[in-house]
């Protein structure tokens, strides 16, 4: 079931931000125009995400440097080696809704 985030002019194109959803905490980022929804912890030393640097779609762990593609959770470099969990996202009537269900 898809639960209403924030309003869509709160994240612009290139802006990520930690969002907690029903007990969920996600790193929510805005690339192109497009909404991804990851896990918020590093799966390498539940480092915060959020806090990490976001370049295009790879979002890099600020404590170990792991890199992860937000798109589909991938580890894209090392010491990771467990995808991010993705959700799913979309946008209505200007807010970002996010499915925490799956």
């Amino acid at each position: 079931m898809f639960n209403a985030t924030v309003p869509i002019e709160t994240l612009k194109p290139g802006e990520k931000i930690g969002y907690e959803l029903n007990g969920t905490k996600l790193l929510i980022a805005n690339v192109n125009g497009n909404i991804y929804a990851v896990e918020q912890s590093c799966t390498h030393e539940e480092t915060n995400l959020a806090e990490g640097n976001l370049e295009g779609c790879i979002i890099e762990c600020p404590l170990h440097g792991a890199m992860f593609d937000i798109t589909d959770g991938k580890v894209v470099s090392l010491p990771a080696t467990v995808p991010l969990k993705t959700y799913p996202a979309k946008i209505e009537n200007g807010m970002i809704f996010i499915d925490t269900d799956v």
